[in-house]
């Protein structure tokens, strides 16, 4: 008896063609355009549900909306063993993370993509759907929650990260490594996230910033955000979590008005905390306030922030541990 995987497409390279100026045109194609390519019909019942297609920089929080509740109608459906989403690739670890925090199943939803157009030499859309779709109907994906999947390598939703512009080698997670990998059409899965949480979906979200410490960055950027009804904001420090002395003052306002302010590394591998002791430092700005942010990502951490704010959770510590 055939597995069953509901295929869910969005839009991007993967659904891209090629127009008149040999410039590419992001979701042109619908999913069966796409399947017809993979000759998987014979070994994966597929139910396919063409959402919305459209480049992923104009995905919104109603598009991500509207995506979960798809994948919440389809995992209805006992006999389903789990969603693949194809998605572009420029905001695809932003929209996995959201799945991964906003769906609960034990049942795998793997979102994938492509660096190349169906039509390009080296094409790498059917090896990543192709893939993808094994990886949901495998037994050993349970409870690995929203995953990646690229290149044969299967990457978990809060640490993938798209590493290379325009490579087919287009994602990693620098530190942390893989959960496994498809070999010759054989899921190997050899580790699992020991935690999972889960935050509601809302009709809308508050407005949360990131904002980028570097050598001389002023306050300016932090002022303006003061005079507006942001809730949040993400401070991208450097090494353990260190900002300019100019942002620091306007950092504590930002706290003292009650908006939330967690601070996280530029760096590839490590967490913030509080190490040094000087004005700007990771320590001097969770006396004010800061939120430590562990080992997020700047663009990971907004997501998880924003989930919060909206579900007035305030367990701000499982940034750190979560």
């Amino acid at each position: 008896m055939k597995k069953k995987v509901a295929l869910i497409t969005t839009g991007g390279t993967i659904a891209s063609t090629r127009n008149e100026h040999n410039k590419l045109e992001s979701g042109k194609l619908n999913g069966n355009e796409i399947l017809a390519m993979c000759q998987l019909e014979d070994e994966i019942d597929i139910t396919l549900v063409d959402l919305f297609q459209v480049p992923s920089m104009h995905v919104t929080f109603q598009h991500w909306n509207q995506l979960h509740n798809e994948i919440e109608r389809l995992f209805q459906d006992d006999s389903i063993c789990g969603v693949v989403v194809t998605h572009g690739t420029d905001s695809l670890e932003e929209t996995a993370y959201f799945l991964e925090l906003t769906v609960n199943d034990h049942r795998p939803v793997i979102v994938t993509g492509s660096q190349k157009s169906p039509s390009d030499t080296g094409t790498d859309v059917y090896a990543n759907l192709r893939n993808s779709l094994l990886v949901a109907a495998d037994q050993s994906s349970r409870d690995i929650g929203t995953c990646v999947v690229f290149n044969e390598k299967i990457f978990h939703a809060k640490y993938v990260k798209k590493t290379h512009s325009s490579s087919i080698n287009g994602f990693g997670a620098i530190g942390y490594g893989m959960l496994g990998y498809i070999d010759n059409d054989e899921v190997v899965i050899y580790q699992k996230p020991t935690k999972r949480e889960y935050y509601r979906i809302q009709h809308t979200y508050p407005y949360v910033e990131i904002v980028t410490a570097y050598l001389g960055a002023t306050e300016a950027l932090l002022n303006y955000l003061l005079s507006t009804d942001i809730k949040g904001v993400v401070l991208v420090g450097a090494g353990r979590g260190q900002i300019t002395p100019a942002m620091t003052e306007a950092v504590e306002a930002l706290c003292q008005n009650d908006v939330r302010v967690v601070l996280t590394t530029a760096t590839e591998e490590g967490r913030v905390f509080p190490t040094y002791d000087y004005y700007g430092s990771a320590n001097n700005l969770e006396q004010r306030g800061v939120i430590m942010g562990g080992d997020f990502e700047a663009k990971k951490a907004r997501i998880k922030l924003m989930l919060m704010l909206a579900n007035d959770e305030t367990n701000y510590h499982s940034f750190m541990h979560g």
